[in-house]
């Protein structure tokens, strides 16, 4: 019988679960998407290879997992920028230069190392909807407007080209044109 390192069955799973997900996360960053597989990944974690696959059914589950634990904390970093900001056109200033600087520090290597891999349909979409998350904290700047969710995801279209930016002009270049993109799209909607 393996030996449980927590105080309850549900705590030691939890532990493994999150040393699983961190040990995809250092094979991803190091190797890149095809060197993830439950074998590698049980040597770094020291979890048999059929033990891993009680918390994952495959890969691209393991993938989207991953990607679901970061968000939150991607989310939250955004949510306490947005709500320290004294008016409308700082939130709104918050909002793109948090992403932008989270993307310089590196907190995004992860998803654009997952951008081309070949994953399957259902966890793609599981993915995918992970990306409309940041815009639903700008639909209250938009108040009033009756298309809040399309113009908030349009906001994040002009955060996701200063992104692209990124890999050829520095974030002094790239964030202020951002900025004031993203604040004029917002007062737009807004008169």
């Amino acid at each position: 019988m393996p030996q449980i390192d927590a105080p309850t069955v549900v705590e030691h799973r939890a532990q493994q679960r999150e040393a699983l997900l961190d040990g995809a996360e250092q094979i991803l960053l190091e190797e890149g998407h095809s060197a993830l597989n439950f074998g590698h990944l049980g040597e770094r974690t020291g979890l048999a290879r059929n033990s891993i696959y009680r918390y994952f059914k495959n890969r691209d589950e393991l993938i989207a997992a991953l990607c679901e634990r970061d968000m939150p904390r991607w989310l939250e970093e955004l949510r306490t920028a947005m709500d320290a900001a004294p008016d409308p056109d700082a939130r709104i200033a918050a909002y793109v230069s948090i992403q932008l600087r989270l993307v310089v520090a590196g907190a995004h290597r992860l998803a654009q190392l997952l951008g081309d891999a070949p994953l399957g349909p259902a966890v793609r979409a599981r993915i995918n909807a992970l990306a409309y998350r940041p815009a639903a904290l700008l639909e209250p700047e938009l108040h009033g407007d009756p298309d809040a969710r399309l113009a908030a995801q349009l906001v994040q279209g002009v955060v996701n080209a200063g992104v692209r930016l990124l890999h050829s002009a520095s974030i002094d270049d790239v964030e202020p044109l951002t900025v004031a993109l993203a604040q004029t799209l917002v007062a737009s909607r807004r008169a």
